[in-house]
């Protein structure tokens, strides 16, 4: 699997992607700007391998104004 397949899913997406072929060990980083309270997604944005396993790093976008 191309992990970069990922980036642009929402957390819920990626997660079920993820399951669906096996991987377990991953966990979602989120970058958050405490200058943005409204958004309405959170995507992935990037993905990196650690060695605590598959980061998958998430920001939130507002889309709908």
């Amino acid at each position: 699997m191309n992990f970069n397949d990922l980036i642009g899913l929402e957390v819920c997406q990626a997660q079920d992607v993820l399951r669906r072929q096996g991987i377990t060990n991953f966990k979602f980083v989120y970058y958050v700007d405490r200058k943005q309270q409204n958004f309405d997604r959170e995507l992935v944005t990037a993905v990196r391998s650690s060695d605590a396993g598959l980061e998958l790093i998430v920001c939130r976008y507002k889309f709908e104004v």
